[in-house]
């Protein structure tokens, strides 16, 4: 079939968020996530999109729409996974002012051991327009499954929360966004 990629021009998946604060109060009120394959080609594949609003400004997730488990439905399941990412992301503090699109977050994973089962989740947080590259990264964060047991058991991360201290919330912030994208089961 003409226009399907194959698996060969694939070069790996990965996950683009994008939290803006449409009413213009200082907060993120609209997490977006676009499912991308990384191809050969200029521009990636957009395969599926998400998004979760929080209409109150508390923090909360009040609405969500997507597939986000890769599962082709929407049920309770990708509902529970939707709010949960959105609200994690929410804490972050990296979101664009009204419908821009220049602040965004690209999560992948790898699989060192070649083995298929992922022992690394990246964390890219980019500021720019157009294809993440290097030279659009602001900062990065990284969880580990160190044994190679399908567990994520190590983070590396900075001050992701941007509240001005690396500490402890942002080693769970690390921890919370890796392991659910990995339910997202887009690798």
């Amino acid at each position: 079939m003409a226009g399907l990629l194959s698996m060969r021009d694939i070069y790996m998946r990965y996950l683009k968020v994008t939290a803006q604060d449409r009413i213009g109060n200082g907060k993120a009120d609209t997490v977006l996530l676009h499912f991308f394959e990384e191809t050969k080609a200029a521009e990636d594949t957009l395969v599926h999109k998400a998004y979760a609003l929080d209409m109150t400004a508390n923090g909360k997730i009040d609405f969500q729409v997507g597939d986000v488990n890769n599962d082709g439905k929407e049920d309770l399941s990708d509902e529970r996974l939707l709010k949960a990412f959105a609200e994690t992301f929410l804490q972050l503090n990296w979101f664009n002012r009204g419908e821009t699109w220049e602040r965004y977050l690209k999560i992948f994973t790898e699989d060192f051991a070649n083995d298929g089962s992922p022992d690394t989740v990246r964390l890219h947080f980019h500021e720019g327009i157009g294809k993440p590259s290097d030279q659009s990264i602001v900062y990065t964060a990284s969880a580990y499954d160190t044994n190679n047991d399908g567990k994520l058991d190590w983070t590396i991360n900075f001050d992701i929360d941007n509240d001005g201290d690396q500490d402890a919330v942002d080693q769970k912030l690390v921890s919370h966004l890796s392991n659910g994208y990995l339910k997202f089961n887009w690798r």
